[in-house]
């Protein structure tokens, strides 16, 4: 009888693993979650995280950016005031513009920002080495936070700018790293120098809705 059980059982076993795939590990769930799609398919102005382990939180989960040319610079409001948010960031601006960047993140140094030229392939951005010789790179800017910043007072943890003698208008990759490891790609869009000058906060709201790649 013991032996009829446990054949039964290892009948049982095989058949669950080939409806899984015939592998032993096929339900069990990966070390980490990449949380990207295809560089066609990403909305801009969104966090997409990488190599974040299963149920972990990212060091830097919301953030807001801001410029210093388009939309309304007056505190409280426009689109260089919106809350800290994983989506709906402020993600189009003009070259030459200073980008501010504003992380909602518990490590106060570590964090910091590189720009690429927006690749089609972002997984690449799960396993890449990064540095200024790797292919499309921008920029890049350590951020990190003021520690004589008043309480309630907003200061920029860093800024960069993507310069118009050396990169054309277009899609670019803001791609960010904790102690060196990356864990999170944004898309944005920079336009020419001036193109986004005098809009009004409703139009540009309206150009970053539904921005992606395509």
């Amino acid at each position: 009888m013991k032996k009829i059980f446990t054949l039964i059982a290892a009948i049982a076993m095989t058949t669950a693993l080939m409806a899984s795939g015939g592998s032993a590990t096929a339900n069990v769930a990966p070390e980490t979650d990449t949380i990207v799609p295809s560089g066609s398919e990403m909305m801009a102005g969104k966090l997409y995280f990488v190599n974040l382990k299963k149920d972990e939180q990212p060091i830097m989960p919301k953030i807001i950016l801001s410029g210093n040319r388009a939309g309304n610079l007056e505190e409280g409001e426009g689109i260089n005031y919106k809350p800290y948010a994983s989506e709906g960031i402020r993600c189009i601006f003009e070259l030459n513009e200073w980008v501010e960047f504003y992380p909602q993140s518990n490590a106060k140094s570590g964090i910091a920002v590189w720009v690429f030229e927006h690749k089609d392939n972002v997984n690449f951005y799960e396993t890449a080495s990064l540095s200024d010789e790797t292919p499309g790179y921008v920029e890049y800017r350590e951020l990190n936070e003021d520690p004589d910043e008043e309480e309630g007072a907003r200061w920029a943890w860093g800024s960069l700018y993507v310069h118009t003698d050396y990169h054309k208008p277009g899609f670019y990759d803001f791609v960010f790293t904790y102690g060196g490891k990356i864990f999170a790609v944004m898309l944005t869009k920079f336009y020419a120098e001036e193109e986004l000058y005098g809009k009004s906060n409703a139009e540009l709201n309206k150009m970053m809705d539904g921005l992606s790649k395509k």
